[in-house]
């Protein structure tokens, strides 16, 4: 039993407050006004949707925003200035020197809180609209810098939808250009293509609203799970069904059906389709120190421990499962090779991380990022452990070496063992209780007496778990105890399987060796527990 803890396991992830129309947020700056004109234009009036212009200003002065897009739309168009109710087919706009926040129902101003030439004021708006009413649309239009693209990722984790002017377009394509190198981006069109689309989809969207949409019919459901099954190998049906409906719903939006039996249809019909729903059911979103308190409490109070705890000469050994892009194990690995810096003699330092998806292990082991990272990373870290050239940072080697990308399943293959740290954060909130169970219990097995548990900020080990202590509630780590953990019969029917298949070969750093699987299993072998069978072909179970 997790000692301490009086909270039930994750039973869902905090839903988005009621709605009954979509936000649609567009961020912009320079050359955005006629951007804008352009696109409110080229839309119709009743879309049923209401508009959020988030464009940079010059703080000094008034702007006449307002006034110019009122004359493109019989929307009602007005500057916030205050806490205001959100209204279907009307059109708000920043004022100077604030940024936007949704909070329930209403719109408000807050203060900036950094310095003007470090102020993101889309990044913020759309990480607010993605918190606060999930499934909205972010459209990035012209622009220079690269605001709007990490709060683009966050959208698209809520199960909304991305829009991006086609850069070739745009007056000036740095924005549009770092939106789509973050790979979230559904559309990117020139911009009268783009408002176009963005009918579509809110049209769509209100359709599958209605009941004969069928986003709850068991039935279509299994089928679904069936034939992405039979195409990809992975069962999503221990996914809960809140999760499946929304990534579902994002998909139909995308591929402009509005029943569930024409995105089955659709799915069978289309390869590429198969993909893309394996893809978002995935979820390959996130970002570099994501909830940043919980990682100062991770640096300060858990990886001095490790250190202290581990003899020179030896290895630290962490796992990260659902690593998508690669950013949660290279901000883990940042501040491991920190402490091992502050110590004479520390030990070694060795990363797992692992993930279904090949785009997304590509771009990881790649090690290649959008400029946006500076809205996350400080500038001490990006100098240390980055190199950067016109529009994205490359992780610099040293950082690189210590991490070793692979194909994995967490629920199907056999673990890695004999680690001090498992890093599995904002993955139980999408399983139902048996997963999030079969999970929690291949993870404590894993690790060593002692070892340490990451979460995400609305998770915790599961109750039933034993061996398991709190160490910090608040920030999600939790600690082994001195007793083995139990080898349940989840974790025998992986070993005993034939599962795990990794890429017939990988970077082994930036630019650096190619590792075949031969090569590759033979090393894994020594780092897996002893009765794990491997193989390099994927078995089904």
């Amino acid at each position: 039993m997790v000692s301490g803890q009086d909270e039930d396991p994750v039973d869902s992830k905090p839903e988005a407050a009621p709605q009954t129309f979509p936000v649609v947020a567009i961020g912009t700056s320079a050359g955005g006004v006629d951007a804008l004109q352009i696109l409110f234009e080229a839309l119709p009036d009743d879309l049923n949707a209401t508009f959020v212009v988030i464009i940079h200003l010059d703080p000094g002065r008034q702007s006449e925003l307002p006034e110019i897009l009122a004359r493109r739309t019989a929307m009602p168009v007005g500057q916030v200035s205050g806490p205001v109710e959100l209204v279907r087919n009307r059109v708000y706009v920043i004022p100077p020197n604030r940024q936007l926040v949704i909070s329930d129902h209403e719109i408000a101003t807050i203060e900036f809180a950094e310095p003007r030439g470090k102020r993101r004021p889309i990044d913020h708006f759309f990480r607010s609209m993605a918190e606060q009413r999930g499934d909205g649309v972010a459209i990035v239009l012209t622009g220079s810098g690269s605001d709007g693209a990490i709060g683009a990722r966050a959208v698209k984790e809520a199960g909304g939808v991305v829009l991006v002017q086609d850069p070739s377009e745009a007056a000036y394509a740095s924005m549009p250009t770092n939106a789509v190198a973050t790979g979230v981006a559904d559309f990117v069109l020139p911009i009268r293509d783009l408002a176009a689309r963005l009918v579509h989809v809110l049209q769509s969207k209100e359709e599958i609203r209605s009941p004969d949409a069928g986003l709850d019919d068991e039935q279509i459901l299994r089928r679904i799970f069936s034939h992405l099954r039979a195409r990809t190998g992975h069962d999503f049906s221990g996914y809960k069904r809140s999760t499946v409906q929304r990534r579902l719903a994002r998909r139909m939006q995308v591929s402009g059906t509005s029943r569930l039996q024409d995105y089955l249809r659709y799915l069978q019909e289309n390869v590429e389709e198969v993909q893309a729903l394996f893809s978002d059911m995935l979820i390959c979103v996130t970002t570099f120190f994501r909830d940043p308190g919980s990682f100062e409490a991770l640096t300060s109070d858990v990886v001095p421990k490790i250190f202290e705890a581990k003899p020179a000469g030896e290895t630290i050994r962490v796992w990260v499962p659902g690593c998508a892009t690669g950013e949660e194990a290279y901000s883990i690995a940042m501040i491991f090779l920190e402490e091992a810096k502050r110590r004479k003699n520390a030990a070694a330092i060795q990363i797992f991380a692992s993930d279904l998806d090949p785009g997304a292990l590509a771009t990881a082991r790649e090690g290649r990022y959008p400029l946006a990272i500076e809205a996350d990373v400080s500038e001490s870290r990006l100098h240390t452990f980055f190199i950067k050239d016109a529009n994205h940072y490359h992780v610099r080697r040293e950082l690189r070496n210590i991490v070793l990308f692979a194909s994995h399943s967490l629920l199907k293959d056999p673990p890695f063992s004999k680690l001090d740290l498992v890093s599995c954060r904002n993955l139980l909130i999408y399983l139902d209780r048996d997963l999030q169970r079969q999970v929690c219990n291949t993870i404590t097995y894993a690790l060593l007496p002692g070892g340490y548990i990451f979460l995400g900020s609305s998770e915790a080990v599961e109750s039933s778990i034993n061996g398991v202590r709190v160490i910090d509630r608040q920030s999600r780590i939790f600690q082994t105890t001195e007793r083995t953990p139990r080898l349940t019969p989840d974790l025998i029917r992986q070993g005993a399987a034939p599962l795990f298949a990794p890429p017939p070969q990988f970077m082994e750093g930036r630019g650096g060796t190619i590792v075949t699987t031969r090569s590759f299993m033979g090393r894994l072998s020594k780092r897996l527990p002893h009765r794990a069978s491997l193989s390099t072909t994927t078995t089904e179970s």
